[in-house]
């Protein structure tokens, strides 16, 4: 068949080479006259108004974009220059491959064995930059999907294809795209003919979002997972029902990622916000994320990847704590990322001993036993005196003088009254006088010398600081005990933990070698596998499935033989009982190719993929450890300070004490002697005189009434007068107590005051009270003074 004849603007004719491919619409030639370029030549004339869109686009070239675009450079027209329009010649892109090929982990392993995750971001980052300047200028790709973008292996460009199908703003005038994939359509765009729709930036956005998704998450589609409902649900009514399976209302929404699939927070939260203000039911009203954002949000995640310690081929984000490739790789058992031919620098082997955390334990557990400190003993006692000083007892034996002094009065007073109302009142009236004369005296002498009496107050004075000391010493002594009883409990618990995690460390060297014994006893299934995985559906010619069908297995993880073999292919959309059974049949019939080699050692991958597993457990055991005993160190330092602060605290208390007894006058026996009243100053000695004397005149009275006896008149002895205690004020002092120059038991004293005295109270200081005296002098009251005997 002859081809047509196609005419430049400027009327040269365009001589096209050999064929390089073909789709539904047209075919796209080689240029002899320059190789930098081709020429797509439709197969039919297409309408007028994509002439026109095409004449238009030659005309108006962004700037710099045959580096981001394949723009269409000269419009072909049919048999002579202005005639019907039949195509146009654009730059050659070489040397670029499908971006599917690197998403799909099959097919990159064949096409981008070099690429591993960070190549990936890279990609969608430089996706995101074309989108941008292609949007900056009023246009729009309109049909995005996984066939018109190219990818350099070398360095990740993105090149973009079927530019002639784009949506272009010509000033006032937008020339439509008439066609899309119903993955790539945004939900409120689902199901509706794209014919005469002109399509926003938020609906690109959706396009754009799932575009990246497929690259960040290994071909996965958002809205393609595990449904819980009822009822078969296909990708597109998922994204008709806002069903992102990814999301954090996945679980509402009856949706749930594949078994096999990279957790959406993987990314930096700025990333995951942005797939779900992309994916959410209220992004049609209130707009998506568009490509810059889309661009700064990749560049901060390129930016904050790092490499696995264990593997080199593996990079993640820096914010988790682990490889999540090494994870899926463990627990899956998929190797998404391998160096060509295996020859990637990495680990060799893996030994671990307790001998390399060795170090880490020792301090730990010196950290768990810290140094406190503890009270210094207080120094023994010294013996207090036996008697009392020579000035108190002086005051002591004044008052037992005076006290028995009134015991003889008292006898006196009893005796003679008897005699007077008995016998004689001559006889009873000397016996009598100065009985009572003896007894008041007494008595005014043992009141005064009670009152002056020193002892009383500084007992009670220093009785009071005592019992504060000692009470001061119990809270502190209470406080040190449980804060031991605290660390020990601490301390125990951290203990365990550690002890723990140092057994499960030294499990890793046996676990390890008894997983090098299963590699080697099950070489033949590893063999298989490997087998099966290298048949790529992709490459294969199977009856009744073609690159629509195969782009569905691989977005639900389907690439190879072995996965087919391996997973239900029924979850497809598109794969009924006829289809599924053609693949197994196809999967089956590759297996039958399988020859086991006996002398094949196990792989490099599976090898290294063992080492790097438990290289990572060991890593990260050790990191517990480090993490438990990091904050040991400044506890123990805490626990150390704290000691030391308790310790003195009770040091001070025993001192407190110490001084407190020190403070007495003499041995407590010697106070006790000193201060114990006698007999005949008890309340019931003194009501025995009253009753003897009331006695004496009952029988008195008695005796005259019968005549008996006549009673002498006996004068009556004066009664002292009743005096009146004037109106107590309002702060009483309620026992006797002894007024200091300072707020000390060492300070001299001013004025012995009486219990009953009416102080003025100006100040107060440590239980100390400063008092205005009699003198009008102010002195200090302890403690002790103020306390009800």
């Amino acid at each position: 068949m002859s081809q047509t004849l196609l005419f430049n603007a400027r009327g040269e004719r365009i001589a096209l080479g050999p064929e390089l491919g073909r789709g539904g619409e047209g075919a796209v030639y080689t240029l002899p006259r320059d190789p930098q370029r081709v020429a797509k030549v439709y197969l039919t004339a297409p309408p007028v108004e994509q002439g026109q869109k095409l004449l238009w686009m030659a005309a108006h070239a962004p700037s710099g974009v045959e580096k981001l675009a394949a723009w269409p450079h000269e419009v072909l027209h049919e048999g002579r220059a202005g005639g019907p329009v039949r195509g146009f010649t654009m730059s050659r892109v070489n040397g670029y491959k499908p971006i599917h090929l690197l998403y799909s982990t099959a097919s990159r392993r064949k096409e981008f064995p070099a690429a591993d995750w960070a190549f990936l971001v890279q990609t969608a980052l430089n996706c995101a930059s074309v989108f941008e300047e292609l949007h900056a200028v009023g246009h729009l790709v309109g049909d995005v999907n996984e066939s018109n973008l190219l990818v350099s292996p070398k360095d990740a460009t993105v090149r973009l294809i079927d530019c002639d199908s784009f949506q272009i703003r010509a000033e006032s005038r937008v020339y439509r795209c008439e066609v899309g994939v119903p993955l790539f359509t945004p939900p409120e765009l689902q199901g509706q003919s794209f014919g005469g729709l002109e399509r926003t930036s938020s609906n690109e956005g959706f396009s754009l979002a799932v575009l990246l998704f497929h690259l960040l998450f290994l071909g996965r589609h958002p809205f393609t997972g595990v449904f819980t409902g009822q009822g078969e649900m296909t990708p597109e009514r998922a994204i008709r029902e806002f069903r992102f399976a990814y999301g954090r209302n996945a679980r509402a929404l009856q949706m749930a990622p594949p078994a096999i699939h990279l957790p959406l927070d993987t990314l930096p939260v700025e990333l995951t916000a942005l797939f779900e203000q992309a994916f959410a039911p209220e992004a049609s009203r209130t707009g998506r994320p568009g490509a810059t954002a889309w661009y700064r949000g990749l560049q901060t995640l390129a930016r904050s990847l790092r490499t696995c310690p264990q593997e080199p081929t593996h990079k993640y984000p820096q914010h988790l704590a682990a490889c999540p490739w090494c994870q899926m790789m463990v627990t899956r058992g998929v190797a998404f990322f391998t160096h060509p031919r295996n020859q990637a620098p990495g680990p060799q082997g893996f030994t671990c001993g307790f001998q390399e955390i060795e170090p880490l334990w020792v301090e730990a557990q010196r950290l768990l036993s810290p140094n406190l400190a503890t009270p210094v003993p207080v120094a023994p006692m010294p013996a207090l005196p036996e008697r009392l000083p020579e000035d108190l007892q002086t005051e002591v034996d004044r008052v037992r003088q005076a006290s028995l002094a009134m015991l003889v009065g008292g006898v006196l007073t009893t005796v003679g009254w008897w005699v007077l109302v008995l016998a004689s009142p001559r006889l009873g009236q000397l016996v009598l006088v100065p009985g009572c004369t003896l007894l008041a005296s007494a008595s005014v002498l043992w009141w005064k010398g009670r009152r002056e009496l020193r002892l009383p107050a500084l007992v009670a004075e220093q009785q009071g600081l005592l019992h504060q000391a000692e009470a001061g010493l119990a809270a502190v002594q209470a406080e040190y005990e449980r804060f031991k009883e605290e660390l020990n409990r601490l301390a125990e618990r951290a203990r365990q933990l550690l002890h723990g995690l140092r057994a499960e460390y030294g499990k890793l060297q046996p676990e390890y070698e008894a997983e090098q014994r299963r590699q080697l006893q099950h070489r033949e299934a590893l063999q298989r596998e490997q087998f099966l995985r290298n048949a790529l559906i992709e490459d294969q010619e199977i009856e009744g499935i073609k690159q629509g069908l195969k782009s569905n297995l691989v977005r639900y993880g389907i690439e190879s033989a072995y996965d087919v073999l391996k997973e239900d292919v029924r979850q497809v959309p598109g794969f009924g009982a006829v289809r599924s059974a053609r693949l197994v049949a196809w999967a089956k019939e590759v297996e039958k190719g399988f020859r086991f080699d006996p002398g094949l050692a196990v792989s490099e991958a599976e090898r290294r993929a063992l080492i790097s597993h438990f290289l990572q457990r060991k890593a990260s055991l050790r990191s517990r450890l480090e993490a438990e005993v990091a904050p040991l160190r400044t506890w123990s330092a805490e626990m150390v300070k704290r000691s030391g602060e308790l310790a003195e605290k009770v040091e001070g208390a025993q001192q407190m004490k110490m001084r407190a007894t020190l403070g007495m006058p003499a041995a407590q026996a010697a106070m006790e002697a000193a201060l114990k009243p006698r007999v005949w100053e008890d309340r019931r000695y003194v009501l025995g005189l009253v009753a003897a004397v009331v006695l004496g005149g009952l029988v008195g009275l008695v005796t005259r009434a019968t005549g008996v006896a006549e009673p002498a008149k006996v004068a009556t002895p004066p009664v002292a007068q009743e005096q009146v205690e004037p109106e107590k004020p309002a702060d009483v002092l309620p026992q006797d107590c002894m007024a200091r120059e300072r707020a000390t038991t060492a300070a001299p004293v001013l004025e012995r005051l009486a219990a009953g005295s009416h102080l003025e109270v100006v100040a107060e200081e440590g239980g100390w009270r400063k008092v205005v005296l009699t003198s009008g002098r102010e002195g200090w009251t302890g403690p002790g003074c103020w306390s009800t005997p």
